[in-house]
């Protein structure tokens, strides 16, 4: 198994590539995701571009394809708002989680309520149930952008670290003798 794993010299520069985008997501939270967001915009407007001329094609044959003009000039916004306002766009997931969390926690409020009526055992566990999804929903909702910067730094984390791991493999199987 070693050997296939260092004979495969993808696999050394595969590492060497997660570490250093790792670092750059690691180093730079604010400018890898504004990055994300112009790549996403550029998507974005090839897709709205290929539904415009798509339309104009149609046009010009006689047949009209409204969904087509529709698609062409939402995904055109979409690039528009993805290039002038990308935190925003990167902010969207951490809200909808804090929000997801907030109602998880108030949806179990009417138990814990009951659980002190009853004065149940389970008061605590239910307790710290209700109140922690509140308490993170409330700070991710609060702070989505720091969130977002948050998250893109741990996701860089998380790819320094593979990447080290993979090189680790690679030289400690350089090292093993040949016939193991």
């Amino acid at each position: 198994m070693f050997r296939f794993f260092w004979s495969r010299s993808a696999s050394v520069w595969t590492a060497c590539l997660y570490v250093f985008l790792g670092a750059m997501l690691l180093i730079f939270p604010g400018i890898t995701g504004t990055v994300f967001c112009w790549f996403l915009a550029g998507g974005s407007l090839i897709y709205a571009a290929g539904r415009l001329f798509y339309y104009v094609s149609c046009r010009k044959k006689g047949c009209s394809s409204l969904k087509d003009l529709i698609l062409g000039f939402s995904f055109f916004g979409f690039t528009l708002f993805c290039c002038f306002f990308p935190l925003t766009v990167l902010s969207i997931l951490p809200m909808v989680l804090g929000i997801i969390l907030l109602l998880d926690g108030v949806g179990k409020l009417p138990l814990l309520i009951a659980a002190l009526q009853d004065r149940s055992p389970l008061t605590a566990a239910l307790a710290i149930s209700v109140l922690v999804p509140m308490f993170l929903g409330f700070l991710i909702a609060a702070n989505p952008f720091d969130t977002a910067k948050t998250v893109i730094m741990f996701f860089g984390t998380a790819l320094v670290a593979d990447g080290v791991c993979d090189l680790g493999t690679a030289i400690y199987a350089r090292r093993m003798p040949r016939n193991f």
